[in-house]
């Protein structure tokens, strides 16, 4: 472990505030640039500066940051976001640093969480929050639990890789640069994952739970080639043997992230890609079932009712949630983002009489309606049966959502309400290509409209080479992306 850093002593105030340099490094992200820059400029912590280092853009960087004054614009020849990084890094004045990427975005509040988070734990080299992801508009997209590590910060980057999304939710002191040289220029991926393991195995780091930045994800992130990223990312990983292989607990963590960047990472970048598949072709309403093995994950599109396939038997009924002729109760914490679950109110116990069904939707924007249309609460029917969700859709962003569930048989007779999220996994593959039909023919009675097939799905095994030509003659392919899926339109013919 290094000696601590120095740090300085006494409160902040207005007058003392440090000063913090953001650096935006931008290569050929002019369309994304402003809004990078605009989210730096209202900040609530005010004592900052802006460092702009384009990295040889000829698609008009120059001119949107002559839009805005005072800036700080540094030019360089193409040499990579690493050796930008550093440009911003020798140019700032700052006592403190955040590097912005320049197709990310700020939170108003993110310079003053991060310093009043440095003021609280000195000793840190650097601090780090969450963010949530956008998309190329700006919208809010649902995705997976972030970690917060409260301890043992190298051990938990080696073992399950980056807990640390993007880079702007880091704000770093500024010594510690004195130790660590920057970021890698020789590396083309993967070089914000070394630097923090290097910062970490010598120096004690914080993080907190806060989200302080938007990360975007468009077409054009490094992130989205797996290969590339898989690489780089093993690279820094074996980078760190020599370090780990005298402790046991390191190589124990080691082990474990070489199987997470060789196994878990590529499956969960399919799973991203897949979402965002489904979000660019199939339409909001869509009724999925997806061959997802289990991994309840897959199942997670942006709000468009989806099921496992194969399902259960009788999984389509659902879990009973409440009984009574009448009542209200309130959902426990496991309303997702990018979830839909249905509600369904029977009379008696036999499950035979359909009063009323409802859908609630998960969204991931804190907006209670700003994910989606806010559904209108029908009052009770002349019969007086009655069956509604307030909120709906329910804001689950960092935390899962609950919504309160009201309901009435209208006579008095008792009832049961029912909860389907995603149905039951069958728990298995289909033993053959027969069976693996009629649990599509299954899904597809209860309102299936789209089959998508994971890149890692039994669907590939030789053993359903009749399944697949069965399923290709009848309908129509309308994705096919290799490393990806594929997704048939159940309602159509080829």
């Amino acid at each position: 472990m290094a000696e601590p850093l120095p740090t300085s002593t006494g409160d902040y105030t207005p007058r003392q505030a440090d000063l913090v340099s953001v650096v935006i490094p931008c290569y050929n992200h002019a369309q994304f640039l402003a809004q990078a820059v605009e989210s730096v400029l209202p900040q609530s912590y005010s004592n900052f500066e802006i460092i702009v280092v384009d990295d040889g853009s000829t698609d008009g960087t120059a001119e949107v940051v002559r839009s805005y004054s005072p800036m700080h614009y540094v030019y360089q020849e193409n040499a990579g976001r690493s050796a930008a990084r550093n440009t911003g890094l020798r140019h700032g004045r700052g006592k403190f640093l955040v590097f912005l990427d320049a197709d990310d975005r700020l939170l108003p509040h993110a310079l003053e969480a991060g310093v009043g988070c440095m003021r609280e734990h000195p000793e840190c080299a650097f601090v780090s929050g969450h963010c949530r992801v956008i998309d190329s508009n700006g919208a809010i997209l649902p995705s997976p639990r972030q970690r917060c590590v409260k301890r043992e910060h190298y051990l938990e980057l080696l073992r399950r890789g980056s807990y640390i999304w993007c880079p702007a939710v880091a704000l770093f002191r500024r010594k510690v640069f004195d130790f660590v040289h920057g970021f890698d220029p020789t590396l083309g991926a993967g070089e914000d994952y070394d630097l923090y393991l290097r910062v970490t195995k010598d120096f004690p780091v914080y993080s907190y739970d806060r989200v302080i930045a938007e990360y975007r994800q468009h077409r054009f992130n490094t992130s989205r080639d797996v290969t590339v990223m898989q690489r780089a990312a093993l690279a820094v990983h074996r980078a760190q043997w020599d370090f780990v292989k005298a402790n046991s607990r390191y190589r124990e963590a080691y082990d474990a992230g070489t199987r997470f960047w060789q196994n878990d990472y590529p499956f969960q970048q399919m799973v991203s890609r897949i979402r965002e598949v489904v979000r660019e072709q199939l339409p909001s309403d869509a009724i999925v079932a997806v061959a997802t093995g289990g991994h309840s994950q897959l199942l997670c599109l942006d709000g468009r009712r989806a099921s496992h396939f194969p399902l259960a038997e009788q999984s389509s009924v659902g879990e009973l949630f409440a009984q009574g002729a009448e009542g209200s109760m309130t959902t426990p914490p496991w309303i997702d983002a990018g979830m839909t679950y249905e509600f369904s109110l029977y009379r008696s116990t036999e499950r035979l009489n359909l009063l009323a069904r409802v859908l609630v939707r998960g969204v991931a924007d804190p907006s209670p309606v700003a994910g989606a249309e806010s559904v209108p609460q029908r009052p009770a029917r002349e019969d007086g049966v009655l069956l509604t969700a307030i909120p709906n859709p329910v804001p689950a962003g960092e935390e899962p959502g609950v919504t309160n569930i009201t309901w009435s048989t209208g006579d008095g007779s008792e009832g049961q309400l029912y909860v389907s999220g995603v149905g039951i996994y069958a728990g298995r593959d289909p033993a053959d290509s027969e069976e693996a039909w009629r649990s599509l023919e299954s899904v597809k009675a209860n309102g299936a409209q789209y089959l998508v097939i994971p890149a890692r799905s039994f669907w590939w095994l030789n053993h359903y080479r009749q399944f697949r030509e069965r399923v290709e003659d009848r309908y129509p392919a309308i994705v096919r992306e290799e490393n990806t899926c594929i997704i048939f339109d159940l309602r159509g013919s080829p």
